[in-house]
Protein backbone atom coordinates (compact mmCIF):
# COMPACT_ATOMS: atom_id res chain seq x y z
CA UNK A 1 0.00 0.00 0.00
CA UNK A 2 2.81 2.41 0.85
CA UNK A 3 4.29 2.11 -2.66
CA UNK A 4 0.91 2.62 -4.30
CA UNK A 5 0.41 5.73 -2.15
CA UNK A 6 3.91 6.99 -3.03
CA UNK A 7 3.20 6.70 -6.77
CA UNK A 8 -0.13 8.52 -6.27
CA UNK A 9 1.67 11.32 -4.41
CA UNK A 10 4.32 11.49 -7.16
CA UNK A 11 1.55 11.77 -9.76
CA UNK A 12 -0.17 14.52 -7.82
CA UNK A 13 3.06 16.46 -7.22
CA UNK A 14 4.29 16.19 -10.83
CA UNK A 15 0.89 17.01 -12.30
CA UNK A 16 0.71 20.13 -10.15
CA UNK A 17 4.27 21.17 -11.02
CA UNK A 18 3.90 20.61 -14.77
CA UNK A 19 0.48 22.31 -14.81
CA UNK A 20 1.67 25.43 -12.99
CA UNK A 21 5.38 25.85 -13.72
CA UNK A 22 5.94 24.59 -17.26
CA UNK A 23 6.44 27.37 -19.84
CA UNK A 24 3.46 27.66 -22.22
CA UNK A 25 5.65 27.00 -25.30
CA UNK A 26 6.19 23.34 -24.32
CA UNK A 27 4.08 21.68 -26.99
CA UNK A 28 5.69 18.24 -26.69
CA UNK A 29 7.41 17.89 -23.29
CA UNK A 30 4.35 18.59 -21.18
CA UNK A 31 1.87 16.91 -18.85
CA UNK A 32 0.30 14.90 -21.70
CA UNK A 33 3.72 13.49 -22.66
CA UNK A 34 4.43 12.64 -19.01
CA UNK A 35 1.08 10.82 -18.67
CA UNK A 36 1.82 9.02 -21.96
CA UNK A 37 5.20 7.84 -20.62
CA UNK A 38 3.62 6.71 -17.33
CA UNK A 39 1.12 4.61 -19.32
CA UNK A 40 3.98 3.27 -21.46
CA UNK A 41 6.15 2.18 -18.48
CA UNK A 42 3.08 0.51 -17.00
CA UNK A 43 2.37 -1.37 -20.24
CA UNK A 44 5.99 -2.42 -20.78
CA UNK A 45 6.47 -3.26 -17.09
CA UNK A 46 3.36 -5.43 -17.12
CA UNK A 47 4.56 -7.28 -20.24
CA UNK A 48 8.02 -7.72 -18.65
CA UNK A 49 6.29 -9.13 -15.53
CA UNK A 50 8.09 -6.85 -13.07
CA UNK A 51 7.07 -6.89 -9.40
CA UNK A 52 5.10 -4.17 -7.57
CA UNK A 53 8.17 -2.44 -6.17
CA UNK A 54 9.83 -2.25 -9.59
CA UNK A 55 6.57 -1.00 -11.13
CA UNK A 56 6.46 1.75 -8.50
CA UNK A 57 10.07 2.69 -9.35
CA UNK A 58 9.46 3.05 -13.11
CA UNK A 59 6.12 4.81 -12.61
CA UNK A 60 7.67 7.29 -10.17
CA UNK A 61 10.60 7.87 -12.55
CA UNK A 62 8.14 8.44 -15.40
CA UNK A 63 6.17 11.00 -13.39
CA UNK A 64 9.36 12.97 -12.65
CA UNK A 65 11.50 12.41 -15.77
CA UNK A 66 10.60 15.71 -17.47
CA UNK A 67 9.77 17.92 -14.46
CA UNK A 68 13.17 19.59 -14.93
CA UNK A 69 11.78 21.35 -18.01
CA UNK A 70 9.98 23.63 -15.54
CA UNK A 71 13.37 25.22 -14.83
CA UNK A 72 15.67 24.61 -17.82
CA UNK A 73 15.39 23.13 -21.29
CA UNK A 74 18.91 21.88 -21.89
CA UNK A 75 20.10 19.46 -19.23
CA UNK A 76 16.58 19.14 -17.87
CA UNK A 77 17.32 15.60 -16.61
CA UNK A 78 19.61 16.89 -13.86
CA UNK A 79 16.82 19.18 -12.63
CA UNK A 80 14.33 16.30 -12.86
CA UNK A 81 16.65 14.16 -10.74
CA UNK A 82 16.93 16.89 -8.11
CA UNK A 83 13.16 17.37 -7.99
CA UNK A 84 12.51 13.61 -7.73
CA UNK A 85 15.18 13.06 -5.06
CA UNK A 86 13.90 15.98 -2.96
CA UNK A 87 10.31 14.78 -3.24
CA UNK A 88 11.23 11.19 -2.31
CA UNK A 89 13.28 12.36 0.68
CA UNK A 90 10.29 14.38 1.92
CA UNK A 91 8.11 11.29 1.50
CA UNK A 92 10.60 9.19 3.50
CA UNK A 93 11.17 6.81 0.60
CA UNK A 94 13.90 4.17 1.06
CA UNK A 95 17.31 5.30 -0.16
CA UNK A 96 17.57 2.33 -2.51
CA UNK A 97 14.16 3.17 -4.02
CA UNK A 98 15.26 6.78 -4.61
CA UNK A 99 18.57 5.62 -6.13
CA UNK A 100 16.74 3.40 -8.60
CA UNK A 101 14.29 6.17 -9.58
CA UNK A 102 17.24 8.54 -10.14
CA UNK A 103 19.06 5.89 -12.21
CA UNK A 104 15.97 5.41 -14.40
CA UNK A 105 15.75 9.15 -15.09
CA UNK A 106 19.50 9.36 -15.72
CA UNK A 107 19.24 6.55 -18.28
CA UNK A 108 16.91 8.69 -20.44
CA UNK A 109 19.73 11.18 -21.20
CA UNK A 110 20.66 11.08 -24.87
CA UNK A 111 22.27 8.91 -26.02
CA UNK A 112 20.29 6.52 -23.85
CA UNK A 113 22.40 3.98 -21.95
CA UNK A 114 20.25 1.83 -19.67
CA UNK A 115 22.12 -0.58 -17.38
CA UNK A 116 19.29 -2.85 -16.18
CA UNK A 117 15.72 -3.91 -16.95
CA UNK A 118 14.03 -1.00 -15.14
CA UNK A 119 16.19 1.53 -16.95
CA UNK A 120 15.51 -0.24 -20.26
CA UNK A 121 11.75 -0.04 -19.56
CA UNK A 122 12.05 3.68 -18.78
CA UNK A 123 14.06 4.40 -21.94
CA UNK A 124 11.65 2.47 -24.17
CA UNK A 125 8.67 4.22 -22.58
CA UNK A 126 10.24 7.65 -23.15
CA UNK A 127 10.57 6.79 -26.86
CA UNK A 128 7.29 4.87 -27.11
CA UNK A 129 5.87 7.61 -29.36
CA UNK A 130 8.32 6.65 -32.13
CA UNK A 131 6.21 3.50 -32.54
CA UNK A 132 2.85 5.26 -32.23
CA UNK A 133 0.41 5.34 -35.16
CA UNK A 134 0.04 9.03 -34.34
CA UNK A 135 3.81 9.65 -34.58
CA UNK A 136 3.48 12.51 -37.12
CA UNK A 137 1.41 14.51 -34.60
CA UNK A 138 4.06 14.00 -31.87
CA UNK A 139 6.80 15.02 -34.30
CA UNK A 140 4.84 18.12 -35.29
CA UNK A 141 4.47 19.18 -31.65
CA UNK A 142 8.21 18.68 -31.09
CA UNK A 143 8.99 20.76 -34.19
CA UNK A 144 6.83 23.60 -32.84
CA UNK A 145 8.49 23.34 -29.42
CA UNK A 146 12.00 23.49 -30.90
CA UNK A 147 11.05 26.53 -32.99
CA UNK A 148 9.63 28.38 -29.97
CA UNK A 149 12.15 27.32 -27.31
CA UNK A 150 15.39 26.74 -29.23
CA UNK A 151 14.73 28.98 -32.28
CA UNK A 152 15.47 25.96 -34.49
CA UNK A 153 13.63 26.21 -37.78
CA UNK A 154 13.38 23.41 -40.33
CA UNK A 155 12.10 23.22 -43.87
CA UNK A 156 9.64 20.34 -44.36
CA UNK A 157 12.37 18.30 -46.05
CA UNK A 158 14.92 19.02 -43.30
CA UNK A 159 12.37 17.98 -40.69
CA UNK A 160 11.51 14.78 -42.59
CA UNK A 161 15.23 13.92 -42.78
CA UNK A 162 15.79 14.76 -39.08
CA UNK A 163 12.92 12.45 -38.12
CA UNK A 164 14.08 9.71 -40.45
CA UNK A 165 17.60 9.83 -38.98
CA UNK A 166 16.21 9.74 -35.44
CA UNK A 167 13.94 6.76 -36.13
CA UNK A 168 16.69 4.82 -37.93
CA UNK A 169 19.41 5.49 -35.32
CA UNK A 170 17.19 4.90 -32.28
CA UNK A 171 17.03 1.44 -30.75
CA UNK A 172 14.70 -0.12 -28.20
CA UNK A 173 16.14 -2.06 -25.28
CA UNK A 174 13.45 -4.39 -23.85
CA UNK A 175 12.33 -7.56 -25.64
CA UNK A 176 8.92 -5.93 -26.13
CA UNK A 177 10.59 -2.86 -27.59
CA UNK A 178 12.81 -4.89 -29.92
CA UNK A 179 9.84 -6.82 -31.29
CA UNK A 180 6.46 -5.10 -31.02
CA UNK A 181 7.54 -1.45 -30.77
CA UNK A 182 10.26 -1.89 -33.40
CA UNK A 183 7.70 -3.24 -35.90
CA UNK A 184 5.50 -0.16 -35.40
CA UNK A 185 8.51 2.15 -35.63
CA UNK A 186 9.50 0.52 -38.93
CA UNK A 187 6.03 1.32 -40.25
CA UNK A 188 6.62 4.99 -39.32
CA UNK A 189 10.01 4.91 -41.08
CA UNK A 190 8.25 3.47 -44.14
CA UNK A 191 5.74 6.36 -44.12
CA UNK A 192 8.55 8.92 -43.96
CA UNK A 193 10.33 7.25 -46.89
CA UNK A 194 7.21 7.48 -49.05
Amino acid sequence: MALYKLVRQAAKFSTNLLSNRLPPNMHFHNLLHTQYVVNAVTEIGFICKINDRDMAIVQTAAWFHDTGYCYAYLGHEDNSIGIAATFLKQEDAEGSFTDEVVACITATKMPQSPQNLLQRIMCDADMFHLADDDYPAYASRLRTEWELVLSQRYSDEQWRQTNLNMLIQHKYFTDYGKTTLQQHKLANIDKLLR
